[in-house]
């Protein structure tokens, strides 16, 4: 479940809600990309092929304002993990975990004779920013009067004080598109030269290159790898791309170009799948006409996806404050496939 909100300024409350969506998705990928982040930030141990069944809720606030909590996520049909995202520190988020915990425990009750029993989720807070303030575990405690007090403890995980080669250790790897976060103060400070090609840096030799790095490893799939990647070109347009310098030192493009790379390689990888296809029917004899069947079907799904991704980079080159004409120029997709695309922002 995420709820994340930083009050400091109503720019900040609308890059917020990029964070809740980012870590909804990210909390989404692939199976083995998921499991491997479990494993890391509870420090659990299933396997990568690991049954994953997410419980999805809703609460009403009683100004009937609606917040959707992202999830939790029970593992094996057995264990319950529930991850809270903040951006900074909140001294109700105890009372929230709590809450949201308890409607689950509640909604799958079990009862035994005179007993009912209540199981609550295995649960962490992840704050993306931190001070020397932040507290290693939030407490809250529950007076139940003679029967005594009982404190509900939740630890928490300062995200900025890992450093990349940390996350990539303990499986956390998912959570690098966020890692943009990493510069934020400095670059609000002075907008720079130094500060721009530290942030390049960042992303191109410290972000994208261990994305692909686990990529290549097996914890996560390619599919991921084009997920994330969009998803560190979004956070990045919302906080950095109106920064003129950054425009003029190539960070902007490093990053679009990155994306259409990757769609590039999308359709290689389709491409060369129909390929090998193509070969192996081609050796079954009398079996042309189901060949010439099938590699049209390829080809047509091989279409449909270059499209598919090529509209995904378009998205973010709107995101990037790019036009039109440019975008057709780059992607070469109808005219009327990028206008109505751009209709929809």
């Amino acid at each position: 479940m995420i709820k994340l909100a930083d009050k400091n300024s109503s720019n900040d409350d609308n890059i917020a809600q990029i964070y809740d969506k980012i870590i909804k998705r990210i909390l989404t990928l692939s199976n083995v990309a998921v499991v491997n982040f479990i494993n890391g930030i509870f420090g659990k141990y299933f396997p990568p092929d690991s049954k994953l069944t997410y419980n999805w809720t809703e609460s009403v606030k009683n100004s009937l304002e609606k917040t959707i909590a992202d999830t939790i996520i029970t593992v094996n049909d057995s264990e319950k993990v529930h991850i809270e995202a903040q951006i900074s520190r909140d001294n109700t988020i105890a009372l929230r975990v709590f809450d949201y915990g308890y409607q689950d425990a509640l909604k799958y009750k079990k009862t035994e004779k005179d007993r009912i029993i209540l199981e609550f989720p295995q649960s962490k807070i992840i704050y993306l920013e931190h001070n020397r303030n932040t507290p290693d575990t939030v407490v809250l405690e529950l007076n139940f009067g003679k029967q005594g007090k009982f404190e509900y403890k939740v630890p928490t995980m300062k995200f900025l004080s890992y450093s990349i080669a940390d996350l990539d250790k303990q499986n956390l790897v998912i959570l690098l598109p966020l890692y943009l976060l990493k510069l934020r103060k400095e670059i609000e400070k002075e907008q720079s030269m130094e500060n721009a090609l530290a942030l390049k840096s960042l992303i191109n030799d410290g972000i994208i290159k261990t994305i692909e790095d686990n990529e290549r490893e097996g914890n996560i799939t390619h599919d991921d790898t084009i997920v994330l990647i969009g998803l560190l070109g979004k956070l990045y347009a919302h906080l950095y791309g109106n920064i003129q310098i950054f425009k003029e030192e190539g960070v902007n493009s490093m990053v679009t170009e990155k994306l259409i790379l990757d769609t590039d390689r999308i359709i290689y990888d389709k491409d060369n799948k129909i390929r090998i296809a193509e070969g192996k029917a081609a050796k079954a004899e009398g079996k042309a006409a189901k060949l010439e069947k099938k590699a049209k079907k390829l080809e047509e799904k091989s279409a449909k996806l270059e499209e598919k991704a090529k509209l995904e980079v378009a998205k973010n080159m709107f995101d990037s404050g790019m036009t039109v004409e440019q975008i057709q120029n780059i992607t070469k997709l109808p005219l009327n496939k990028i206008q109505r695309l751009q209709k929809k922002k």
